[in-house]
């Protein structure tokens, strides 16, 4: 009987943190399409592959999860976030972002004297799109 009473409060037990996990990723995934959609939605009007997009968006939350931001704010990315400040990347950091994302989107990886350019014109997300979309032209992405 007892046996039987223990069992069952493990098997509730074991239900209800699989229940809060489930509910917690389909939360996260909600809170990450969402944020998604706004910052492409930020980028209208331009042409931007979406994978230029989706990779800079995921590397950023990726990266802001990685200090230790965890409310849902942290899923927001605006093209104004100063990448220093909001982010925490120094220019080495933005460096392999940039080669990261590149990476990640199968596009073309920036050379060691193209990233020399990071030091002086990206500050911003924006920035740092504006940077990589050429690496992601057609006639250029990985084959």
């Amino acid at each position: 009987m007892r046996a039987t009473l223990i069992a069952a409060l493990l098997l509730a037990a074991t239900g209800a943190i699989s229940l809060a996990r489930v509910r917690m990723r389909a939360h996260r995934s909600s809170f990450v399409r969402d944020g998604l959609a706004q910052f492409a939605a930020a980028f209208a009007g331009r042409d931007l592959p979406p994978a230029l997009l989706e990779q800079t968006y995921a590397h950023l939350i990726e990266r802001r999860e990685a200090v230790g931001e965890n409310d849902a704010a942290h899923f927001l990315v605006a093209p104004g976030h100063d990448l220093r400040a909001v982010y925490h990347l120094d220019s080495i950091d933005i460096e392999d972002a940039v080669l990261v994302i590149a990476d990640r989107a199968r596009a073309r990886i920036p050379k060691a004297h193209d990233l020399d350019e990071l030091k002086g014109r990206v500050f911003t997300v924006a920035d740092m799109v504006d940077f990589l979309e050429p690496y992601f032209e057609p006639q250029l992405m990985v084959e």
